[in-house]
């Protein structure tokens, strides 16, 4: 009982780890929509869109090599993957900061100001935002969730200063990158003078522990840089080929549908570490019940949102975005049923990398990455309708669920085409149980 209310307690944790931060976000979203030009607002999205694409390239691979190495009890192993994994991430972050101080200086992207401003902007706040991310891995690896809430809600708290202060002072891309910029050090100084993570641990790295972060981060690496590409593909080339003002449009919907991702998001942040360390025991029987488990979890939340989103999408981006984005509802429709894919999306591609086959993942995004690029740009080109461009995005999850899941069952990990009965029953077990308790 003890060990089912401990993970009650961790997955409660989690999801508020991502909800309240969600919310935080979503509001402040909200404000700077109404309160910025659409030119600026797209440019400043196109920014932000660039900075995370950067931001997996840094410390994406890293965090998920942490969290496959770390997820274990020896304190003196662990100083060892931490101080590898600062020495790996500072000469990453250093080199992109050479590259994209130069670019800044030589002008090259001077009439993209998006891209122009990430290059100089980005070539500081690389650097600075490598401890959070190495803290927020080892968060996750020993599963201080209590931590990862007042981080994640720290973080959002940075796009609600930055739409106060566009709303005091119109601010300019410029003036909210640097609000971006300063806020993020300042969260940084907070987080190594409470001793949640320490640079200084690079003195413990060793050569094989780098090699071995390195053999995971390479695969890992370009799964998650190509995932953000996935995320990040929509907004470059609708800016790239009709503007920063369709920027802005399409924004409003793929902002509210990044709510879609807290559950998932929220089960993932216990799933990998656990899944990660039944495989690492050899436990195929338990890994197969814990995915079985949050599969099915995933979609008794899911279902019932989504129909919910779809009937009252008109309501919903009037609300968000305001009468100025009202039209983009058939836009938010069609993002809609992406959400329909997103479990057996992410949670296949979560297993893969926990069974230390991150190679398999890297095809799968990959492939995704291509059929997103690819239909993106036709769409565009044919149609010049971002409702097309979304329905390029359905088709995009749903070949990349059913991609994942041909991948993970000729693994061996799992049984056949059994997964989903498994899910029916599991699903309909736990609806049954929890309707008796109310009885």
């Amino acid at each position: 009982m003890t060990k089912h209310k401990n993970k009650i307690t961790l997955q409660a944790l989690s999801f508020a780890s991502q909800l309240f931060p969600a919310i935080v976000g979503v509001l402040s979203f909200m404000l700077l929509v109404r309160v910025t030009k659409p030119g600026v607002l797209g440019e400043y999205i196109i920014y932000l869109a660039a900075v995370v694409l950067f931001e997996m390239i840094k410390s994406g691979g890293l965090q998920s090599a942490l969290v496959m190495r770390a997820s274990n009890r020896d304190k003196e192993l662990q100083r060892r993957i931490t101080g590898s994994a600062y020495w790996l991430g500072g000469v990453v972050s250093i080199s992109l900061s050479i590259v994209l101080i130069t670019l800044f200086f030589t002008g090259i992207f001077s009439k993209q100001p998006g891209i122009q401003v990430f290059c100089g902007w980005y070539a500081c706040l690389g650097i600075i935002t490598l401890p959070l991310h190495i803290a927020e891995a080892s968060a996750v690896a020993r599963q201080d969730l209590k931590f990862l809430l007042y981080l994640r809600l720290a973080q959002s708290a940075n796009a609600l200063i930055i739409a106060a202060y566009a709303w005091a002072f119109v601010g300019s891309l410029e003036s909210l990158a640097t609000v971006h910029l300063i806020f993020t050090a300042l969260l940084m100084t907070v987080v190594l003078l409470t001793g949640k993570t320490n640079p200084l641990q690079v003195k413990f790295k060793t050569v094989q522990e780098i090699k071995t972060l390195v053999k995971l981060i390479k695969y890992t690496m370009a799964t998650l840089a190509t995932t953000n590409l996935l995320k990040t593909a929509d907004t470059i080339l609708i800016g790239s080929l009709m503007g920063p003002e369709s920027v802005a449009r399409y924004a409003i919907p793929l902002k509210l549908t990044e709510l879609f991702e807290i559950p998932i998001r929220s089960l993932s942040t216990t799933a990998f570490p656990q899944l990660s360390e039944k495989h690492n025991h050899s436990d195929r029987s338990g890994f197969n019940k814990s995915l079985i488990q949050y599969l099915s979890w995933a979609y008794l939340l899911y279902i019932p949102a989504l129909i919910g989103a779809f009937i009252f999408a008109p309501y919903i981006v009037l609300v968000f975005g305001g009468h100025q984005y009202a039209d983009t509802a058939s836009i938010f429709r069609m993002l809609v049923l992406c959400g329909l894919f997103l479990p057996a999306n992410r949670l296949s591609g979560i297993s893969l990398d926990s069974i230390q086959k991150p190679e398999l993942n890297f095809k799968k995004v990959l492939v995704m990455a291509l059929i997103n690029i690819i239909g993106d740009v036709v769409a565009i080109n044919l149609s010049h309708d971002l409702n097309m461009v979304a329905f390029v995005s359905v088709l995009n999850a749903c070949c990349g669920a059913m991609l994942g899941w041909w991948m993970l069952e000729h693994t061996g990990i799992l049984s056949k085409g059994n997964v989903f009965n498994e899910v029916y029953t599991y699903s309909n077990s736990f609806i049954k149980q929890r309707l008796y308790r109310f009885k």
